[in-house]
């Protein structure tokens, strides 16, 4: 079984497009939210609509930043496989079979999706295209691509590292040291929400600022309303 974990904080808006799209998908799963301190109706509109998915929905609470969200959540996990899913995202109804499927290579140890933002955003295209290529080469995946891992992989590497930013890249670096990450086909929709608000060159700027840091070991929480933050 697989387990979907997503944190959320302030996601009053996306809640019920996210349940309906779960429903859609094939296969056994449980899904846990792991909320951060939300101020708005975040909560309430899980619990009212939390009846629209036909699968287990679990509603956790942690303090507030991804990776201790996620961390919280995996260890509430009863699935072998863990699914990180971002509720601004939308799936294909056979994400989870093809999963399943790409992880009866023992080699492999888990990975992410196919990415691409909605809307018709021709920069954001070309973003999508690279990459998609970059993740092949590197097996590097963003938490927007949403990363899946063996549970037992996961555990073996002390899960996330509680860092403020890039906490996705840190644990796919991990773990590459006990297998191979793979890309599968499946595509995952993600809103451009953030590009929006901040403006499309000032996130890649604030980007690769954070990835450039983040090699020293910094990572300024200031960059966290950029890169982290919806």
């Amino acid at each position: 079984m697989i387990s979907i974990i997503t944190p959320v904080l302030n996601e009053e808006e996306n809640i019920v497009a996210f349940l309906d799209n779960l429903n859609t998908l094939k296969g056994e799963f449980e899904l846990i939210f792991v909320d951060g301190g939300s101020t708005d109706g975040t909560l309430k509109e899980i619990k009212k609509n939390k009846s629209r998915l036909k699968q287990k929905v679990k509603i956790l609470s942690s303090p507030k930043g991804r990776a201790v969200q996620m961390n919280s959540g995996a260890a509430k996990a009863k699935g072998d496989i863990l699914l990180f899913l971002h509720v601004d995202t939308q799936i294909e109804s056979g994400s989870l079979l093809a999963i399943e499927d790409m992880l009866k290579d023992k080699k492999v140890v888990g990975g992410g999706f196919t990415h691409r933002f909605s809307g018709e955003d021709k920069i954001l295209k070309m973003v999508c295209i690279l990459g998609n290529m970059r993740v092949r080469f590197s097996q590097i995946f963003y938490g927007d691509y949403g990363i899946f891992i063996r549970r037992d992989i996961f555990e073996k590497m002390g899960g996330y590292d509680e860092v403020p930013i890039l906490e996705d890249v840190e644990l796919c670096k991990k773990a590459k040291k006990y297998g191979k990450l793979r890309q599968i086909e499946a595509k995952l929709i993600t809103s451009p929400r953030r590009f929006e608000s901040f403006g499309t060159f000032k996130i890649f700027a604030f980007f690769l600022i954070a990835l450039a840091l983040n090699i020293f070991g910094k990572r300024p929480e200031f960059l966290i309303k950029y890169i982290a933050e919806k």
